[in-house]
């Protein structure tokens, strides 16, 4: 599946916990359950390692693997491949960035195996 977005302004909470993510604003509804997936982000012509978040925002969350600027208002093409993980609720942020560390630590197994 791929989703076409507008990265828009969110709450910082993934660049507080040192995982910056893109919100992206989708222009039609899509079907994805929640949870973790790995992707494969295009964006001025580069494709970027990524993972994709659906749930925790109305639209799409996604990181990018090596990617260090500045997103907003950009439009991004997302390829969602497999879902690595369910999302977890936890008051605990160190719980939950153990989480995100180990969701990324399969994505690059898996990136690495392809």
């Amino acid at each position: 599946m791929k989703i076409i977005g507008t990265v828009m302004q969110g709450k910082g909470e993934g660049r507080q916990l040192g995982f910056p993510t893109a919100n992206l604003k989708i222009q039609k509804s899509f079907l994805l359950a929640d949870g973790i997936y790995v992707a494969e982000t295009r964006y001025q012509g580069k494709t970027y390692h990524s993972l994709a978040v659906k749930g925790l925002v109305d639209d799409l969350e996604v990181w990018l693997d090596k990617f260090d600027g500045d997103l907003y208002g950009q439009e991004l093409t997302v390829a969602i491949g497999q879902k690595i993980s369910d999302l977890i609720k936890t008051g605990n942020q160190g719980e939950l960035i153990a989480k995100i560390q180990s969701d990324i630590t399969k994505a690059r197994e898996l990136w690495m195996t392809n």
